[in-house]
């Protein structure tokens, strides 16, 4: 009689046994200069927020590797590479939340990864991983940086900035989420003033138009609250002088390239990048301002001007007021005495509400008269000029024109304000009566009436043809606007990068910079896109003048770099600037980072003249890491590669860089690379880059923006470098901050 054995099948009494024996072996290990069928299989690198890894990491890991096994089944050389995301705020937030250093938590949750990693038997290169918080790999951040600054991509602005008060930090736009709480209805204390009533009378008695009634609105909403994404605090604004890269410059290229059939990401995640980018022709109308005067024998007075974007000038004829956002610089200068203490009530009210408080759709419309007037110019109609905070500063210029009769956002302001509403555009029913419900509205299609030389005209081609008069006028100019605003880079926090950069105030007393340097004139920096950035510099009078001729790339970036005095980039020979151990490396809350604390760090001397100087104390934002790592793994052994010349270059390659590129740059001999050009040139473009679907828009935008510039520049020669990922697989699942972990043994 036969005994049945047992079955018994235990991985863990030997997976360790042949992991080990694999990667003494170098399975899977290439050889990186020879591989005959290279694929670079990639995934986005996990950062260490925790002891260890979350099981929504593996679930995306064990995807990748199936992949990848799957593709060397096939007779690839795969390359799939690891390594951690370690700088920054998540790292940061979890070593202060169990009262460990930044230096202490990346020790200990770097063996735990990497153990966990081991454990699971995916084919990673063991041999090139790379950690963003090691000194070998921030020195190249720091030089990315430094690169920025010097091709005319990196400055330094005051700016509203996104604040948590929990965090004590500015944060990025892409850590600012949205969380749906419930708001009673009421009326801002603002509104409910007299000086707010006495406002709307003043504004209905010079209309001489029939008020309209206002109709009910919703007493209560689920509005949403701008958030922290790691503590759930609101987050508010604040103005700092904070560093960015000048993204917006390659808008165009940017949007252009993800319809090239070469660029094969998921439509949603195409479609996702394009919103953000937010393309929009219209035009630039010049408003000017007046004061009424109360004196009979004294003529109004022209003060200032107002600009306004719009996409639909054709309904100018039935524009009746003006609003501009609770931030608009204009406001101080234009605000008569009489409504000066309301307007800054008013302010104050709208800097506690979050960006999407402020827009909700249905959301009862609030504001406050300034006491001023702007003239439209086609009919001379003095349209009062409102600040109303669904207004935002950073979308357009600042400021819109009201056509309540052919905008339903702008209907619910002039009922509750009652202001008057005109009748542009008849639409195919034929009504032609006076706008009283939002269903009269007509925003899409019909014909002009009331418009003088527009009468008749569909639409599209009223649009056209208004467009053409303003500008014959040179009462506006044709322009192209984007969503899209510069990458914020710096953070007033400890776990990071220093930004890598030197203020000297006895070369700023002398009016110098780096731009003034023997090296800068040597260099050409980028053209501006062809789009106004959002109130173009804040100026709140600009006048257009088509007869005037633009500037050259030499003249606006002599006047872009006005800013730069005084500052210099830390020579390159002195990378990287290393981040000190403190104790005190707790964020401060007071807008400053940790290290402005510190002057054994920030005391230091001027590359220019040898005198005292101090070191920018705020360090890179963790985006920036991760916008080049890619780059890094394939080279990860090679410690520094010299740059050819251009003039090394084939006269085909150099060809090839001119033509994609806004930027004309005679590369240094002395300049170095992270990453060496034959490897390189044989891995990439990445054959597969699988993550997770809440990195698609900013961290991918991020990566294509940085591999541009880097092309550009000379420092990549792959011809498509829309390509530097090719495809982009979804893992299905999204783990929260509270998901399970794995155990750390």
């Amino acid at each position: 009689m036969t005994k049945d054995i047992p079955m018994r099948f235990k991985p863990s009494e030997f997976e360790a046994k042949w992991q080990k024996k694999w990667e003494e072996a170098g399975t899977y290990v290439n050889d990186m200069k020879k591989s005959p069928r290279p694929y670079y299989n990639l995934m986005m690198f996990p950062y260490p927020s925790a002891e260890g890894l979350h099981v929504g990491n593996m679930y995306a890991f064990t995807g990748v590797d199936i992949h990848g096994r799957f593709m060397r089944m096939q007779g690839f050389d795969v390359f799939e590479p690891i390594g951690l995301d370690g700088f920054g705020i998540h790292s940061e937030n979890y070593a202060m939340k169990v009262g460990r250093k930044p230096q202490e938590h990346a020790k200990i949750s770097q063996e735990n990864f990497y153990r966990q990693l081991r454990a699971t038997g995916n084919g990673f290169d063991w041999t090139r991983t790379v950690e963003t918080y090691d000194p070998d790999y921030y020195r190249w951040t720091q030089w990315l940086f430094v690169a920025m600054f010097k091709h005319g991509l990196a400055y330094r602005a005051k700016a509203q900035v996104n604040w948590c008060p929990g965090c004590k930090t500015v944060l990025a736009d892409e850590q600012v989420v949205g969380k749906k709480v419930e708001q009673v209805g009421k009326v801002d204390k603002v509104e409910q003033g007299s000086t707010g009533v006495i406002a709307r009378n003043e504004v209905t008695k010079q209309s001489q138009e029939k008020e309209i009634a206002a109709p009910s609105l919703p007493t209560g909403l689920a509005m949403t609250k701008d958030v922290c994404e790691r503590c759930s605090t609101p987050v508010v604004k604040k103005e700092l002088e904070q560093w960015f890269f000048r993204i917006t410059a390659y808008a165009e290229r940017l949007l252009q390239n993800t319809y090239k059939p070469i660029f094969n990401w998921p439509d949603k995640v195409k479609l996702g990048q394009r919103n953000w980018i937010g393309k929009k022709e219209g035009i630039n109308i010049n408003y000017p301002i007046i004061q009424l005067s109360n004196n009979p024998i004294s003529t109004n007075k022209y003060i200032y001007n107002v600009v306004v974007f719009t996409t639909r000038p054709d309904t100018n004829f039935g524009a009746t007021f003006i609003v501009v956002a609770p931030e608009h610089p204009i406001i101080e200068k234009i605000t008569t005495p009489e409504y000066i203490e309301a307007v800054k009530a008013y302010i104050k009210t709208s800097q506690n509400k979050s960006k999407e408080e402020r827009v909700t759709e249905g959301r009862k419309k609030t504001g406050v008269f300034t006491g001023s007037y702007a003239i439209n110019q086609l009919n001379n109609y003095k349209m009062p000029i409102w600040v109303a905070d669904f207004v935002l500063m950073d979308v357009g210029t600042g400021a819109v024109v009201g056509v309540p009769g052919h905008d339903k956002r702008d209907f619910e302001f002039a009922v509750v304000m009652n202001l008057p509403i005109k009748r542009v555009v008849v639409g195919k029913d034929g009504d032609t009566s006076k706008i009283t419900r939002p269903e009269q509205v007509q925003e899409l299609e019909g014909k002009m009436i009331n418009s003088g030389f527009l009468n008749g005209l569909e639409i599209q081609t009223a649009i056209s043809k208004m467009m053409d008069y303003l500008e014959e006028k040179g009462w506006g100019k044709r322009v192209t606007t984007y969503h899209l605003r510069d990458w914020l880079i710096s953070r007033q926090r400890y776990w990071g990068a220093p930004i890598p950069m030197i203020y000297c105030q006895h070369c700023a007393d002398k009016g110098e910079s780096w731009f003034s340097s023997e090296e800068a004139k040597k260099m050409s920096f980028p053209r501006r896109p062809k789009a106004d950035p959002p109130l173009a510099e804040k100026r709140e009078s600009i006048q257009i003048d088509p007869r005037v001729k633009p500037e050259d790339d030499n003249q606006r970036a002599e006047n872009d770099n006005k800013w730069a005095v005084g500052w210099w980039p830390v020579p390159e020979d002195q990378l990287p600037v290393t981040l000190p151990d403190v104790d005190d490396w707790r964020p401060t809350g007071t807008g400053r980072g940790p290290l402005a604390g510190h002057p054994e760090f920030y005391k230091t001397t001027c590359p220019n003249c040898g005198g005292a100087a101090q070191r920018e104390t705020d360090v890179c934002d963790t985006f920036l890491d991760s916008s080049w790592y890619y780059l890094r793994y394939p080279s990860v052994n090679k410690k520094s590669n010299v740059i050819a010349r251009r003039n090394e270059m084939t006269t085909k390659q150099s060809q090839e860089v001119e033509i994609a590129s806004p930027v004309r740059q005679l590369v240094r001999n002395d300049n170095q690379l992270p990453w060496d050009p034959d490897i390189t040139q044989h891995w990439f473009p990445v054959d597969s880059y699988i993550g997770g679907a809440e990195h698609t828009v900013l961290h991918l935008l991020y990566t294509r923006f940085t591999w541009m510039a880097l092309r550009d520049w000379g420092f990549i020669k792959i011809k498509y470098q829309t390509k530097c990922v090719q495809n982009l697989i979804f893992p299905g699942i999204q783990v929260s901050r509270s998901s399970v972990f794995l155990p750390m043994v």
